[in-house]
């Protein structure tokens, strides 16, 4: 009887103990925007130096801007220069623009982007 009665009380006490509130927190556009291209400017910097056709050109993130982060290509050696290409995201959408996605290597290059972006980190499509 002592048994079924300190169950009951239990029981009672559990049931007007508040519960925990679970908040989840989704990460902000511009967060998920640097954490996109955090994984882009890791790969292009083990990948691109070593391309026959970009070794030319420095990397310069600009990650850690107010506005739209981006990741510069520039001559290497001039980063005042104005960029050959430039890669930007807003959310997890990225866009490239500049010269070099006017040449022969643009689907290249947006091909390594998109696997990069997705996770990927190898240097060949």
């Amino acid at each position: 009887m002592k048994s079924a009665a300190l169950l009951t009380s239990l029981a009672l006490i559990t049931a007007c103990t508040p519960k925990p509130k679970v908040t989840v927190v989704k990460p902000s556009s511009q967060a998920v925007a640097i954490a996109t291209l955090q994984k882009v400017n890791s790969a292009a910097y083990a990948c691109w130096p070593k391309d026959k056709s970009l070794k030319a050109y420095g990397i310069i993130p600009e990650l850690d801007t107010t506005g739209t982060p981006r990741i510069l290509l520039v001559p290497k050696g001039k980063p005042q220069a104005l960029p050959k290409l430039v890669i930007a995201a807003n959310g997890r959408q990225i866009s490239t623009f500049g010269p070099l996605m006017e040449g022969a290597e643009a689907g290249r290059i947006n091909a390594d982007i998109a696997r990069w972006a997705a996770g990927g980190t190898d240097c060949a499509a």
